[in-house]
């Protein structure tokens, strides 16, 4: 079943510097300066130790391996914000070009983050970095079904995109329970079932589920190879 809904996230008190809608540069570098789950740490070693916890260096494993069945030796990270599983990616061996459209995240990552590629990057205007996999970690939500039905059809190689949330009959209420329990919650993209997800990448790509830290992923390759 296709099921598409407004998403929303409860920034507490940080609400007042990320406003109402989060999909926007300024809106992330905001939450990039926060202290909370989404905020970039300012020194390398507290970025270090954010990037050590089990469950981001679970994810960069399962990641790396999805990489090596292509021989993949760079990975181009799209929306990456605090850049922890790309740390982990790169202790593992790998290139990593890191690509965010928030210009003070971008800066800031450039600084923490020299032995990777950093770059300001539109994903719905820019083209595609030249990369052997290309990672799509939780950015699923950020654009609308029309935006993402023009950006796949640019990618030649293969992705991996792990979704932000696969909408099922409790997730959706949760979803429509926000607006009503946290009504200062500040709009965040889109949620999606499963279904409705496959479907922005159907036309041009094949799809094989796969799982990143036990959760669901999935491996794109052009139907046209």
């Amino acid at each position: 079943m296709k099921v598409t809904l407004p998403h929303y996230y409860d920034f507490g008190s940080a609400r007042g510097l990320i406003g109402p809608d989060l999909v926007r540069p300024e809106a992330w570098d905001a939450a990039r300066a926060t202290t909370g789950p989404f905020g970039l740490p300012t020194t390398r070693r507290a970025w270090e130790q954010a990037a050590s916890t089990d469950a981001v260096t679970a994810k960069a494993n399962d990641i790396v391996d999805v990489a090596g069945r292509f021989g993949a030796r760079t990975i181009c990270s799209h929306g990456v914000g605090a850049a922890l599983i790309e740390l982990n990616i790169a202790k593992r061996g790998m290139h990593v070009i890191c690509t965010d459209f928030a210009p003070r995240t971008v800066e800031r990552l450039g600084v923490l983050f020299p032995e990777a590629s950093v770059m300001q990057h539109d994903i719905c205007s820019d083209p595609p970095p030249v990369a052997d996999l290309h990672l799509m970690h939780r950015i699923d939500s950020e654009l609308a079904a029309e935006e993402w039905l023009s950006v796949f059809p640019r990618f030649f190689q293969p992705i991996l995109v792990v979704p932000t949330i696969l909408l099922g009959i409790r997730g959706a209420l949760r979803e429509l329970a926000v607006r009503v329990v946290r009504p200062r919650a500040t709009r965040a993209g889109w949620a999606r079932s499963e279904d409705a997800l496959r479907a922005l990448w159907l036309p041009t790509h094949l799809d094989e589920r796969v799982a990143v830290a036990g959760a669901p992923a999935f491996l794109l390759t052009r139907r046209d190879a």
